[in-house]
């Protein structure tokens, strides 16, 4: 069953910052039929196919 519409807000680092509240419709991890928080263990996105790089990971060692 697909996640979408809300169901990965919980997951998404912007929501876990307290940067948005997980209403943000135009927000990827708001639409998106995949499920993020497994997205973010393995950093790797199935829906686009594409190396997932979150800014804690970017900054780190800098």
């Amino acid at each position: 069953m697909p996640a979408g519409n809300g169901v990965n807000c919980k997951y998404c680092p912007e929501f876990e910052k307290k940067r948005c509240n997980g209403d943000d419709k135009g927000c990827l991890c708001y639409k998106c039929p995949r499920h993020l928080g497994q997205c973010k263990c393995v950093k790797y996105c199935r829906e686009t196919e594409s190396i997932l790089i979150f800014d804690e990971d970017y900054n780190e060692g800098y």
